[in-house]
């Protein structure tokens, strides 16, 4: 019955024909026979044939003088050695189970039919993480398999109240993507939206979780992303218990977090292991390097062009200097210095790793003293540029540096043509756009506005004795996560 309806030599044409090595036992069992179908480059073949040809063969042999037609839920119940198993009856849907690397087992006289996951899928092991590194801490990442990191979670997350919610995604690559959050913790509206929005995704496939991120976020056209990224699962079980959601997929390394706000940035995985107080140094530093690499060039421009009257004399007179000995224009020095070190940063990214350091020592040091000596750029500019890029290095989180590069541009801009009136300007516009950004409903320049006293303290002086409350910002269900200690 359900090898006529599913015409058998229809789909192993199809598959076929898409260069995949479709492998197909035939076992005769009673009156009937069974049918395994599998493609052996996405199959462990070795529990294939332990788990499921065997004992399949012993029990067609046993049955085999019987005169009753063998059931798939008997099978699956009594005879196969899995667990993880599923019957079904439509049977449109095998092709596509066999494509994803399932092992189907169609039975001649039975409506229902057996999918077994045997998938062998190649991935790295679980090694430091290269992104969120850090002293103190576990040194697991996440790989670019699901099931693995679904168990590094659950290993750190032993909760009943942790969901996981399984969505395919893709109507080509057909991938897999899963929904994480605490039941009694997480905002039940942030959980709602995500769902929606992944149910709404309508495209042919999603390779990694950057692109399902555009799917998901608020708007495409804002430069700050509205979700954050996650490399670590001890960081990942944090998040879940201050009451975010995590958003995995299949095939990457990365796993994505909402709502995110934009004081988190300026938070390491360090902070939490550290001394409250040495945490508070370095979001202190961490803001300043923010500022630095914004407005450093932007601050040359505008005195060397606008205000060279608010600094001291001898400073006035020997920044005149260096002017006149360049031939260009603060504004334009400014744009072709910063242009010079884009060109930098992006040729490190692409050169080998084992040379990426000494070609980008070499090009700094050859480059920048050329440079002088010719008189093409002014030293104090070079000297400011090179500040910028190492203060932008110092953000904890990657995401907020590629925005800081474009900001800082348009601060060059602003400046070098009204000076610091454009500087302040810019910077109003700015701060007026992070305050009106929402990330999944929470106000994405929170607890800066709307000011919350509790989790402003707590975004500078974290420690989590003497933090008791998740943020407040939030809006999550359990608000408390510790008693206090006294």
């Amino acid at each position: 019955m359900i090898t006529k309806k599913l015409k058998m030599e229809t789909i192993l044409n199809e598959i076929e024909a898409e260069g995949f090595a479709l492998s197909q036992r035939s076992l005769a069992c009673g009156r009937g026979s069974i049918e395994i179908l599998y493609i052996q480059q996405l199959t462990d073949r070795a529990s294939l044939m332990d788990f499921v040809i065997r004992p399949l063969s012993l029990y067609a042999r046993q049955e085999f003088n019987d005169n009753h037609n063998p059931k798939a839920k008997t099978i699956a119940r009594d005879v196969l050695y899995v667990d993880d198993y599923k019957l079904h009856t439509d049977g449109s849907d095998v092709q596509s189970f066999i494509l994803d690397g399932m092992t189907v087992i169609l039975l001649s006289d039975d409506d229902e039919y057996i999918v077994v996951n045997l998938k062998k899928v190649e991935h790295r092991s679980i090694s430091d993480p290269m992104i969120e590194y850090t002293l103190r801490g576990p040194r697991d990442c996440f790989v670019e398999n699901l099931d693995a990191n679904l168990s590094l979670i659950r290993y750190r997350n032993k909760d009943a109240k942790l969901r996981v919610c399984q969505y395919n995604v893709g109507k080509r690559t057909n991938t897999s993507v899963a929904l994480l959050y605490i039941e009694d913790i997480a905002n039940e509206k942030v959980v709602s939206l995500m769902k929606k929005r992944i149910q709404a995704i309508d495209v042919d496939g999603i390779g990694d979780s950057g692109e399902l991120e555009v799917f998901l976020q608020n708007s495409n056209l804002d430069l700050f992303p509205q979700m954050g990224m996650v490399e670590r699962s001890d960081m990942a079980q944090h998040l879940l218990h201050e009451g975010k959601v995590l958003v995995l997929v299949d095939g990457s390394g990365l796993v994505l977090s909402a709502p995110k706000c934009f004081p988190e940035f300026f938070f390491s995985c360090d902070d939490r292991y550290d001394n409250m107080y040495f945490g508070l140094f370095m979001r202190i530093l961490r803001y300043a390097s923010f500022f630095i690499a914004l407005y450093a060039t932007s601050f040359f421009v505008g005195i060397s062009e606008f205000h060279i009257d608010a600094i001291p004399s001898r400073y006035a007179i020997s920044l005149a200097e260096m002017r006149a000995s360049v031939p260009f224009i603060p504004l334009v020095g400014a744009l072709l210095v910063e242009f010079v070190v884009e060109l930098l940063r992006e040729a490190l990214l692409r050169v080998p790793k084992q040379i990426g350091p000494a070609v980008g020592i070499v090009s700094a040091i050859v480059i920048g003293q050329a440079a002088i000596s010719a008189g093409i750029f002014s030293p104090l500019l070079l000297i400011l540029s090179s500040v910028s890029l190492l203060a932008s290095f110092v953000m904890p989180d990657f995401a907020l540096i590629n925005p800081i590069r474009i900001l800082k541009f348009i601060g060059i801009l602003c400046t070098g043509f009204l000076g610091f009136y454009g500087l302040i300007l810019f910077s109003c516009v700015l701060l007026i756009h992070l305050v009106s950004i929402e990330s999944f409903g929470v106000p994405y320049f929170a607890p800066f506005a709307p000011f919350n006293r509790y989790d402003f303290v707590r975004s500078f002086l974290f420690n989590i004795s003497i933090s008791p409350y998740r943020p407040k910002y939030l809006n999550v269900k359990d608000k408390k996560r510790t008693k206090t200690r006294g």
